[in-house]
């Protein structure tokens, strides 16, 4: 995993020392790989004690064992030592690419570890038990909502995507019996999804949260989460760009664990709304 990229993703967590330290990261470049944990210590006016604990935040065993994983990132991308920065004024469309193929290969990387194998078979029975899917998100998460809408619609599974609260409440209820129920919200704090969800946790439909924090209200409201990790967390542009492609990630290993489940039922439906659709296009 890059270890620069990890420190963005971990950024917020970090205790006032140990944004210190990561801020030093940052400014020193690759000059800090020659440094001992006493150097630093002594530039940043902490304590060896704080470099370490500042490591094992970011999952490694000590200072020297995060340098060595620090040297593998600046190694991995020499060609541009500024790769982790934010997307700036008079970026060249080179630097732009090279900027979004690393933070989309680390929101991969980052989803595959976080996204348990488990709890996607799980998910895929309980959608495969159900006759409808109820999915509901806000904002960019609308995005992921309609997504999974028209992929589930293709294979012939009924989904409902409606923006008003009001008539998705309506017509859950008289169908609570047969539906699931999909929150889609990045932090799992979104306020009109917790809404939501609370009425459908009082209806005891089974419900699955998309979003990145499985303590969240959304997390904690759901029977299953399926964990979308962007990967950015350091007042970043690319952020929002990242969460979004996260949840579409994890729609598409949802989809085609699903299809894997009914691939022969699943092709012909893909075929019949193929067809259809080029029908569609015909004078």
């Amino acid at each position: 995993m890059d270890t620069l990229l990890l420190i963005r993703e971990r950024y917020s967590s970090l205790s006032a020392v140990e944004k210190r330290i990561a801020d030093y990261v940052f400014e020193s470049g690759e000059a800090i790989l020659e440094m001992s944990s006493q150097e630093v210590s002594k530039k940043l006016g902490s304590s060896s004690a704080s470099l370490v604990r500042f490591s094992r935040k970011l999952g490694y065993d000590g200072f020297s064992q995060f340098k060595q994983k620090l040297s593998a990132a600046y190694a991995m991308h020499a060609e541009d030592d500024r790769y982790y920065d934010e997307v700036s004024d008079a970026e060249t469309p080179l630097s732009i690419k090279n900027k979004l193929k690393v933070r989309i290969n680390h929101m991969v990387e980052t989803t595959n570890t976080a996204l348990s194998d488990e709890t996607m078979i799980s998910v895929v029975s309980c959608l495969d038990k159900v006759e409808v899917i109820f999915v509901f998100g806000i904002g960019a998460s609308a995005i992921v909502a309609q997504d999974i809408f028209q992929k589930f619609s293709r294979i012939g599974k009924q989904v409902y995507f409606l923006q008003d609260t009001h008539l998705l409440v309506s017509s859950l209820s008289v169908q609570k019996d047969q539906a699931a129920f999909i929150g889609i919200s990045m932090k799992g704090e979104t306020k009109e999804v917790i809404e939501l969800a609370n009425v459908v946790k009082s209806m005891q439909v089974p419900m699955i949260a998309i979003t990145s924090n499985e303590k969240s209200t959304l997390g904690q409201l759901s029977d299953y989460v399926l964990h979308s990790i962007s990967g950015e967390d350091f007042q970043m542009r690319t952020a929002a760009t990242m969460s979004l492609m996260a949840q579409l990630y994890v729609v598409d290993i949802l989809f085609y664990m699903y299809v894997s489940e009914h691939f022969e039922q699943s092709y012909r439906n893909l075929q019949k709304t193929s067809q259809a659709i080029k029908a569609l296009g015909q004078d």
